[in-house]
């Protein structure tokens, strides 16, 4: 019989936003346990919120063995690994009179918009240790910026957005980012007139591709890619992996729901355009006989399964200027859209820019983008910046071909 024990704490500052002032301040804070019992190849698993009754969970996880769900019993070196990776970012009490102040600066700059949404501060606490001896502990934090902004003079509910997440707090990059957008959407531009452009984009083409990485559909032929394990699909450049790495990535536990920790906390789903892996969890890789990626998910009181926590793509270029030369079409918002099975996407943009000499210089008319998911990933992949046309935070962006179709 082996035994996991799992605690994850979260607490959360998020002010409400709105007409650029702070409307109220939710202070929230939860604890999800959760203990798992495998034996004779079942799980039982039991799951509170709150403070844990560890010896109550356990006999109700053995209790639960007998519903009988299939589940491997594996088991690992024991080790320890404790990470730190608390940024030094606002003080709480200093956090709503910053934002307040940013978002008065924000409203003094840009007279004609109103910013709404969220504001957040986050701190995770989470551990996992098991009857093998691993024990794994990890604290960690971040900054998540959601603002809407909405012209005054629009109907619209919101007309653009500005958003990312950071481990430090950064007023003059933020009003910067902010003005810059802002500015361009009130210089209103034709289409372009090339029907063909270079994309500066967020990671729609991956975001796309991302459920057709999961083994259990890789292995009943309802993925795309399927029996094409181990073949040079996408262009050499581009790598894509599970980063749990404590030193880079924000308030992301270094384990999976299963405790498992890759080498150097980072295993590669695409590795220089070959198709390696497959997300999975223990009992899938198992089953299917491949590779366990370490990239588990699971509900508090629920079976673990292959999930996409940590998902990310490797840099290529130092910032935008290495990757575009000319014009480009920078995209802010999108939604909606669709993949055909032989990879062909049509995506709706409702708000997007033209991107020149290194410069927003205004915005552009509704229309949709059309690529082929191998050929954006392939030959007409660019490359990836974390440096691009905004300062604050981390906002990564995918530069490729694509086509302009239903031009408004």
């Amino acid at each position: 019989m082996k035994t996991e024990k799992l605690v994850h704490k979260i607490s959360n500052l998020s002010l409400n936003i709105v007409a650029n002032q702070v409307e109220s301040l939710r202070i929230n804070e939860s604890c999800k346990n959760t203990f798992r019992v495998y034996e004779n190849g079942v799980i039982g698993v039991a799951g509170s919120i709150g403070t844990a009754d560890w010896a109550a969970l356990e006999e109700t996880a053995k209790q639960n063995l007998s519903q009988g769900i299939p589940y491997p019993e594996t088991h690992a070196e024991a080790r320890a690994i404790d990470a730190d990776a608390v940024h030094e970012i606002v003080g709480e009490k200093d956090f709503i009179p910053k934002m307040k102040h940013l978002l008065s600066r924000l409203a003094a700059e840009n007279p004609d918009f109103l910013f709404g949404n969220k504001i957040q501060l986050n701190t995770t606490d989470a551990s996992y240790e098991n009857s093998d001896g691993e024990r794994y502990t990890y604290r960690g934090n971040h900054f998540v910026l959601m603002l809407t902004i909405k012209h005054r003079g629009s109907a619209n509910i919101m007309d653009e957005s500005y958003g990312c997440e950071s481990g430090y707090f950064d007023e003059d990059e933020i009003c910067r980012d902010v003005k810059l957008e802002c500015d361009a959407f009130l210089k209103g531009l034709p289409h372009v007139e090339e029907d063909e452009v270079t994309v500066i984009g967020g990671l729609e083409p991956l975001q796309y591709a991302a459920s057709h990485f999961i083994a259990d559909l890789y292995f009943n032929n309802a993925s795309l890619l399927a029996g094409k394990l181990g073949q040079q699909l996408f262009n050499e450049n581009l790598s894509v992996t599970v980063n749990r790495d404590p030193a880079t990535q924000l308030n992301l536990p270094f384990f999976d729901a299963e405790g498992v920790v890759n080498e150097k906390y980072v295993n590669y789903i695409i590795k220089n355009g070959v198709f390696a892996r497959l997300l999975t969890s223990k009992r899938s890789a198992l089953q299917y006989g491949t590779e366990n990626l370490g990239c588990a998910s699971a509900a508090y009181n629920g079976v673990p399964d292959a999930g996409g926590d940590g998902f990310d793509v490797a840099v290529t270029a130092k910032d935008l200027s290495e990757l575009v030369h000319g014009k480009a079409v920078y995209l802010s918002e999108t939604s909606g859209g669709d993949m055909t099975p032989a990879g062909d996407v049509s995506l709706p943009v409702q708000t997007s820019y033209l991107y020149e000499d290194g410069k927003l210089v205004g915005k552009l008319p509704e229309y949709a983008l059309t690529f082929n998911l191998f050929d954006a990933l392939g030959k007409d992949f660019i490359g990836v910046t974390e440096k691009g046309i905004f300062s604050f935070g981390r906002q990564k962006h995918l530069v490729y071909r694509a086509k302009i179709v239903n031009k408004s």
